[in-house]
């Protein structure tokens, strides 16, 4: 593995009670973060948009992010709180929302580094920038693969970040799961904005 395997997004896979990520031989349970990717100049296209309101996510617990009613639109039952490396290897809150072993949200809260962390080039995902009910936010994912997942980080405050995985246990493809992950995302958005 070289230092420039940058960038990495939880994969939720309850498959054997594990977590992996895009990067292995991390231990049962625990997701691995590899080194920040190098700095790149900045790219207009990817820039920011300013956001409607301020939305800062300290102390927000993650398994409130989706309401019981949201949690039926997206067909997941059950939460499970954990807190993986989702971003500098730096355990962040989060939770798993599961629809038996078919497919799993991660949604989680990122307080030590906002989207522009995802929107740097390099590394071994790729992300574009998209609008998430008028929130900037990057899709990411795996480079070289359309059946891995999906991840939105969403742009809720400065350095700061609202992180949406959805992974399948079968074969979706790419637009497939990032509609997902990028709908689940406006519905924790939303809550989100119950709480502040």
């Amino acid at each position: 593995m070289t230092k420039y395997t940058g960038k990495i997004f939880v994969l939720a896979a309850f498959a054997a009670a594990t977590v992996s990520a895009c990067t292995g031989g991390g231990e049962q349970g625990k997701a691995t973060t590899p080194s920040a990717p190098p700095p790149s100049s900045s790219d207009s296209s990817q820039e920011l948009p300013s956001r409607p309101q301020e939305l800062k996510v300290d102390g927000v617990d993650p398994c409130k992010l989706l309401t019981a009613d949201q949690m039926k639109q997206i067909k997941v039952a059950s939460t499970k709180s954990v807190q993986p490396n989702i971003v500098d290897k730096k355990p962040s809150p989060a939770c798993f929302y599961q629809n038996s072993l078919d497919y799993t949200y991660t949604v989680g809260v990122v307080t030590h580094n906002g989207v522009p962390y995802w929107l740097r080039s390099g590394g071994t995902v790729e992300s574009k920038l998209v609008d998430v009910s008028g929130y900037g936010a990057a899709e990411i994912k795996f480079v070289g693969t359309n059946d891995v997942d999906c991840a939105i980080a969403v742009d809720v405050a400065d350095g700061q970040q609202l992180f949406v995985s959805y992974k399948p246990l079968n074969t979706e493809s790419q637009e497939e799961m990032c509609g997902k992950a990028k709908t689940a995302a406006g519905l924790a958005l939303v809550t989100l904005k119950t709480l502040k």
